[in-house]
């Protein structure tokens, strides 16, 4: 779930926005809010240490006040305030900090008033890019997923009324009303199988089999619709995302539109933080790094080199033995768009020109290579 501008934390001083940007406090003042509400309901812990559980809650509460505090000065100062309280973070905000206080106010037992801190839970989908990409795809597939709600609901009320039939006889009190036997469908058709309802006759086993078969069905239909949707949903923003940067590095601007989509879905794009080995010296190489952005180092003799965004690197095995013949670290946090040595090759054989400047580029790397190592064996003087 993203947050909007006006929720977000970037329009406070930089010691207000460390406060409330640190995801690790966050997390930290969650876990340990749930922990102390936890232990608070149990009567041997809370008459042992109630009071230290009581003030942990406290200081967790208080972290989450001051940062619903800052968001709603943030918003108020850009004039969102009222956007702000009615986003979805706005309310987990809310719901985080109000509850407790209403409860205690009105005189609930500080044990009952706590486990209102379980909402803090929620604050957990703040933070989670993902959560708003699950809300995207249940919009895109909700009429799928309401035709299988349809089918369950049908094998729901029909399942029970059958059963009641059959077995109401037999068994008054588990099945002698229909609500009776809307529950036994339910745990049926869920697969939950808690065994206090059971059909005793021959017809009533027959269709309990039919019921579970049918839920199995209708759960794996949802799953599958789900997975596929979210599946889709992430090519979908990765493609965008990686089309964004492909259109950014000069050896790709001069191809056309069409060209690009065909090069965007060969490409993987990784994010690696400064200090990460990319290539080791030695090793098989199979595939290839264009840097859309950041920079990496290159480890060859007598001094290293450095790339930045909008070159490529890694070619050489792939065009030669295959064997790396440096190592290549990032310098700083970097974007990389991977081709793989499939790709690369049949990159080369539709791309003509793009062949033409990666092989030039190669090319020219060799002999740069071999200059340095012969300048570097004559101490710094040119070869005879």
């Amino acid at each position: 779930m993203s947050e909007s501008a006006p929720s977000s934390l970037s329009h406070y001083s930089a010691p207000l926005r460390r406060f409330g940007a640190s995801l690790l406090v966050r997390y930290v003042a969650i876990g340990a809010g749930l922990i102390a509400m936890t232990v608070l309901t149990v009567p041997e812990a809370r008459s042992a240490s109630g009071l230290w559980l009581q003030a942990l809650l406290w200081c967790c509460f208080a972290y989450f006040a001051i940062d619903c505090g800052l968001r709603l000065r943030s918003a108020w100062r850009l004039g969102a305030a009222r956007h702000y309280l009615l986003s979805a973070p706005g309310v987990i905000d809310i719901l985080g900090v109000l509850p407790v206080p209403i409860a205690l106010g009105f005189g609930a037992p500080a044990e009952t008033a706590w486990l209102l801190a379980s909402l803090w839970v929620l604050k957990l989908a703040q933070n989670s890019p993902g959560f708003a990409q699950l809300g995207r795809v249940f919009v895109l597939e909700a009429r799928p997923l309401a035709s299988v709600l349809v089918l369950f609901l049908i094998a729901l009320f029909l399942a029970s009324a059958a059963m009641h039939v059959i077995e109401r006889e037999g068994q008054p009190t588990a099945f002698g009303t229909l609500p009776a036997s809307l529950w036994w469908a339910v745990v049926t058709l869920t697969t939950t199988g808690y065994g206090d309802e059971v059909p005793l006759t021959n017809l009533g086993h027959l269709l309990g089999a039919a019921v579970m078969i049918c839920g199995i069905a209708t759960f794996g239909l949802w799953t599958g619709i789900l997975a596929t949707g979210f599946a889709a949903e992430s090519r979908r923003r990765n493609f965008i995302q990686t089309w964004d940067v492909v259109s950014k590095v000069p050896f790709f601007k001069t191809l056309d539109p069409t060209a690009i989509t065909e090069i965007t879905h060969t490409l993987r794009r990784i994010e690696l933080p400064p200090r990460t080995a990319v290539i080791r010296r030695g090793k098989i190489g199979d595939c290839m790094y264009f840097i859309a952005a950041g920079e990496v180092q290159v480890d060859v003799a007598p001094t290293p080199v450095l790339l930045g965004a909008g070159t490529f690197f890694g070619e050489l095995a792939l065009l030669g033995d295959q064997v790396r013949t440096a190592d290549v670290v990032t310098t700083k946090q970097s974007t990389l768009l991977v081709l793989d040595l499939a790709d690369f090759r049949e990159l080369m054989a539709h791309h003509t020109e793009l062949a033409g400047a990666i092989e030039a580029e190669a090319e020219r790397r060799l002999g740069d290579i071999k200059r340095r190592r012969e300048l570097h064996l004559h101490g710094g003087a040119p070869s005879p």
